[in-house]
């Protein structure tokens, strides 16, 4: 029954406009990325191949993918920059002893 949802969701996306809703899923990469230490771009994802980036996740309670030790994060609009700045704060603990 996922179509029951379509038409409030394409409603919601014709009142912002797809530009004002792309323009703030980059802000929020863009401020995610000078957070790391990252040059803005134009994209709303950002992959992050950093060590023990998976035991942060998990240490925050985070449900997270992460492959290979990279993260991919994908910004969108029910995202805020509050979301963004706590990720920001996970980050930069110190890496966790590894579970066991």
């Amino acid at each position: 029954m996922a179509w029951v949802g379509t038409l409030p969701a394409l409603e919601l996306i014709d009142k912002l406009g797809v530009a004002a809703i792309g323009a703030h899923n980059i802000s929020l990469a863009n401020r995610f990325r000078r957070g790391m230490g990252l040059d803005d771009n134009n994209s709303a994802i950002v992959s992050l191949n950093q060590a023990g980036i998976d035991e942060k996740f998990q240490a925050a309670g985070v449900a997270a993918s992460v492959r290979a030790g990279a993260a991919r994060l994908s910004f969108h609009l029910y995202n805020t920059e509050e979301e963004v700045d706590s990720v920001l704060e996970i980050m930069a603990q110190p890496q966790p002893l590894p579970l066991k």
